[in-house]
Parts: C-alpha cells; sequence; structure tokens
C-alpha cells in the first residue's frame, strides 16, 4: 500500500489529488492537507476586491469533494517537515508518514521586506485579503484620491498587476470619477508587459499602448523603499541598474504585490528550500536530495527567465500549474512504478488577463528566451472567457464521482423552501439561483398537464408562472449538470463559451500580435 500525503488544499493540490486517486490502486491512500478548510479560485482575487464577485462565488468546502473520492483530508497547517524520516508534523498534534509527498502550499508574500507593505497596502493573494482590500475600496470611493498599484522587487505573477489597474480604471469610469483618481503602476519589470518572461516580443508594445489608452502611468525598474500611510517612496533605476530618479508617489488607496516566499512549516524543512522558503525542484519537478518528494504551483523556487536591474520572480498561470500537475501525476506514479520519468521543461506561458470590458490573452512558447512563439491577442472575447474559466474550473472540482452524485431534487427543494419561507412570512434561506435578470426568451411548449400542474402551483405560491417557471428551469439545469461526467463537463463548457462568444454585442476579432525567434 502506498501513501501520498499532498499539502495544500488549492488549484495544484486538489487537482492532483483527484488525479493520483484516480490512478493509485484501491487499497493506496491519498491525504490532503491544509490550513484552510476552503477551496478558493485565486485568480478571481481581483474581481473579489472589486466587489464584482461574492467570496461564495468562488470558495467553498472541500473536505466533501475530498472524502467523495476516498481522499482523506487534515484541516490543520504544517508545523514541520522532516524529510530524513519521510515525516510531517502537523499543528494539530497529528504525525504523518508517507511513501511520497507532494508539496503544493502556495506562497506566502514578504511583506516585512518593505517598512509599511503590510499596514499601509492591500493585497489579493488570498481571497480574505480581497475581501479587505473591497472594504478598503469602499471607502476609498467615497473620498477619492491617487491610487498606487504596485510591485515589490522579486514579486512573481505580475499579470495581475495590470489586470488589477485596468479594472480599477474600469470600476471608476462606471462610478464616473476616474477623472478625480490618478493612477500610477509602480513595477519592478523593465518595460511594461515583461511579466518576468524576458524577451521582447509583442507584450511589451500591446501594455503600453493599453497604459496611455487608460492613462495609467507607469514607472519601471522601480524599487520600493518604504510605504509611509499617504505617500509610497520609490527609486527609479536605469538599465544599468544605477540611481536614475526618486518618487515620493500621494497615495489614498493601494494593492501591492509582494515578493513570493514559503508558508510556515515548509520554509524550514532541512535540504528542501531556497533562502526564501520555496521548494527546490529539479526538471521532473522532485527535490534533488530527497526523490521522493515533489512540489507543484507558488511554492517552487522557479529561477528568473533573464537578469533586471531590479529582481523579478518568474510567471504562473492556472494553465502552467495545471500542465506542470499533470507532469507530477505522471512522474510519482512513475517513480512508484519504477518507469521512466517526464521532464516538465520548456514550460509554456499561456494566461488570460480581464481588462473590464475587454481583455488579453497570452501564449509564450516555449516561455523563456529564445521562444518560437511569441502571441497576444486583444478582445471583448477574452473577457468572457476568463468569467467562463472560472465556471468551468469551479465546477471541475465540484463535481462529484459518479457513484455519489447528489440527489436530483436538491437545488429545487432549496428553491420550494425558500419560496414557501417567503410566502409564510418566515426570513427565507439565501437563493441559490438568483432570479430575475435579463436573457434571451427561450420558448418552451409544456404537455397540458405540466402546464396546468406549473400555473396551480404558481397560484398556490402566488407567483406568476413565468417567473416561477423561470427560476424552476434554472434550477433544473443546474442539478442536471451536477449528473455529468468530466468529459461532459469539459463539452459542456465549450458548448458553453461558442454560445457566449456568438452573442457578444462586438464580434471584432481585436488585435493580434505574432513573433518569433524573441
Amino acid at each position: 500500500m502506498t501513501h501520498v500525503v499532498i499539502l495544500g488544499a488549492g488549484i495544484a493540490g486538489v487537482t492532483a489529488a483527484y488525479a493520483l486517486k484516480a490512478k493509485l490502486g484501491p487499497r493506496d491512500e491519498v491525504t490532503v492537507v491544509s490550513d484552510k478548510s476552503d477551496f478558493h479560485f485565486v485568480p478571481s482575487n481581483p474581481w473579489v476586491a472589486m466587489g464584482w464577485r461574492e467570496r461564495s462565488d468562488i470558495a467553498f468546502p472541500i473536505r466533501p469533494y475530498l472524502e467523495a473520492r476516498g481522499i482523506k483530508f487534515i484541516h490543520s497547517g504544517v508545523k514541520r517537515i522532516q524529510p530524513d524520516v519521510i515525516q510531517v508534523d502537523l499543528e494539530n498534534g497529528d504525525v504523518l508518514f508517507y511513501d511520497t509527498l507532494l508539496i503544493a502550499t502556495g506562497a506566502t508574500g514578504l511583506t516585512d521586506e518593505i517598512p509599511g507593505l503590510a499596514e499601509y497596502t492591500h493585497s489579493v493573494i488570498h481571497v480574505d485579503q480581497a475581501e479587505r482590500a473591497l472594504a478598503a475600496y469602499r471607502e476609498f470611493v467615497r473620498h477619492p484620491g491617487p491610487i498606487v498599484v504596485g510591485a515589490a522587487p522579486g514579486a512573481s505573477v505580475l499579470g495581475p498587476l495590470y489586470e488589477y489597474a485596468f479594472l480599477i480604471d474600469a470600476d471608476l469610469k462606471r462610478r464616473n470619477i476616474r477623472e478625480r483618481v490618478p493612477i500610477t503602476l509602480v513595477t519592478p519589470e523593465p518595460w511594461p508587459g515583461h511579466l518576468g518572461l524576458g524577451g521582447e516580443g509583442a507584450s511589451r508594445g500591446a501594455v503600453t499602448a493599453a497604459l496611455m489608452d487608460t492613462k495609467i502611468s507607469v514607472i519601471c525598474n522601480a524599487r520600493t523603499l518604504r510605504i509611509e500611510p499617504d505617500t509610497i517612496h520609490v527609486v527609479e533605476l536605469d538599465a544599468a541598474g544605477n540611481e536614475k530618479q526618486t518618487h515620493a508617489l500621494p497615495c489614498a488607496y493601494s494593492v501591492y504585490w509582494p515578493a513570493f516566499g514559503g508558508v510556515a512549516g515548509v520554509r524550514s524543512a532541512p535540504g528542501l528550500v531556497n533562502e526564501r522558503g520555496l521548494v527546490v525542484v529539479d526538471e521532473y519537478l522532485r527535490n534533488p536530495d530527497y526523490p521522493n518528494v515533489f512540489a507543484l504551483g507558488a511554492c517552487v523556487a522557479q529561477p528568473p527567465a533573464d537578469k533586471t536591474p531590479v529582481p523579478l520572480g518568474a510567471p504562473d498561470s492556472v494553465y502552467a500549474i495545471q500542465k506542470a500537475g499533470e507532469i507530477v501525476v505522471q512522474n510519482i506514479l512513475a517513480q512508484l512504478g519504477d518507469a521512466p520519468l517526464v521532464s516538465h521543461v520548456p514550460q509554456r506561458a499561456k494566461w488570460l488577463t480581464d481588462m473590464g470590458n475587454t481583455g488579453a490573452a497570452y501564449l509564450s512558447e516555449p516561455q523563456v528566451p529564445l521562444r518560437d512563439i511569441n502571441w497576444m491577442r486583444q478582445g471583448r472575447w477574452v473577457h468572457q472567457a476568463k468569467v467562463d474559466f472560472e465556471k468551468y474550473f469551479v465546477n471541475k472540482i465540484r463535481l462529484q464521482p459518479a457513484a455519489a452524485a447528489p440527489s436530483a431534487a436538491s437545488r429545487i427543494a432549496s428553491l420550494m423552501t425558500r419560496v414557501l419561507a417567503e410566502k409564510s412570512g418566515q426570513p427565507a434561506p439565501t437563493p441559490m439561483i438568483k432570479p430575475g435578470g435579463s436573457g434571451k426568451p427561450l420558448e418552451i411548449h409544456l404537455p397540458q398537464e405540466p402546464c396546468v400542474e406549473l400555473r396551480a402551483l404558481a397560484k398556490t405560491l402566488g407567483r406568476e408562472p413565468n417567473a416561477l417557471a423561470t427560476e424552476l428551469l434554472a434550477a433544473a439545469v443546474l442539478d442536471a449538470k451536477s449528473c455529468l461526467d468530466e468529459p461532459n463537463v469539459e463539452a459542456m463548457a465549450r458548448a458553453r463559451r461558442e454560445l457566449l462568444v456568438g452573442d457578444l454585442p462586438e464580434r471584432q476579432p481585436g488585435v493580434e500580435f505574432h513573433g518569433g525567434g524573441t
């Protein structure tokens, strides 16, 4: 019997746990450990920070979905990893012994590297932080002033930095106060759109043009020195790394990307981590000194793509984590079966960036220069694609195994409970289906008997028949989706995307950039 322990219940840890449990033998065990009881979809955190998503839209308890697959879940932080004795000590007092350990804890922000960073700026690394950023932003719009969106030296995954700046621009325009709010983007990158990838390609011109169009100022090669309650102090370097200019940026609201480091309990592991507490891995995503320890996601120590005047971390995305996760699962199974391992090099860079009503999609292959493909496209379809990808991924995590499909009456029963409570004047449960809203009419012809039953039910409940039918149908569609297996969920996601893109008011393909050898 093999025991695989996975530290972390996020995008990396949960998807790997699902895949491993499905491919290991019936007597093999998979245990997931996390200090948080909820799974949450990290790429949607900027939307939560803008009030465009609720926490409940992207976060939910993960235990039921793991245990439905026969995966053990332990809600506890990690106290210490002892790879010499293949042991993990947990904060709740438990001790786990493993045959294979997969570290997928994500990273923590090293906010103590810059004075005032933790006290006077906000972050969206976790949904809790995004909710606090939203509360501060709602207070800010009552008394608008300058905004600074920045990244500390050594920060990684800078795509959301631009995304958040563009989202703020779009939201302030909707509130008709954009002209009262100067926005400055502070980045350690040598130019806008570098993103830690190296190689000057299509992204530089496209990102620079987008910043100019939205009147967002940018300071590159920026080293943030300290942050005060209403001022951010930055030194700007030249291409040689010499001090070029200092800036004292007035600030009424700020969101910053800190440099990443390992989480507590991992960063102290002997022989596993670098000086920042990130896990050192080889091309097979396993630790060179302890080959039964693998790592995946933001907790992995990735070398920078090139040398820059201000240190810069490597990019990452859900796509990259998924592809690396496939390699990790394949290599864990190969190692257990004494089969050859597969390298995860070269990687591809691929992500979607929302810009309010539009967006940008980026593909770079391989991720590091010199590369053969450097592709970027902009258009409204990217915004819709990111919305759709969020729904697809969350549905995929919540997908029940075939043997544990929920009752088909679950959501309809919840709807009826709420409607009956409203009729009796009692406090009603929170609706799982949001009634109303706009949409295209759908012509449906019911046989006489169910049509009469619907009208009678509506009359009994004091509801308008068409409105009640709309809510019942919406609930029934969700119940039907819960019965699908994974291939059909993916097929439905593709069909949904095609329908939504086809219905967009603007069918402009956007601007396309191709480049090779950069």
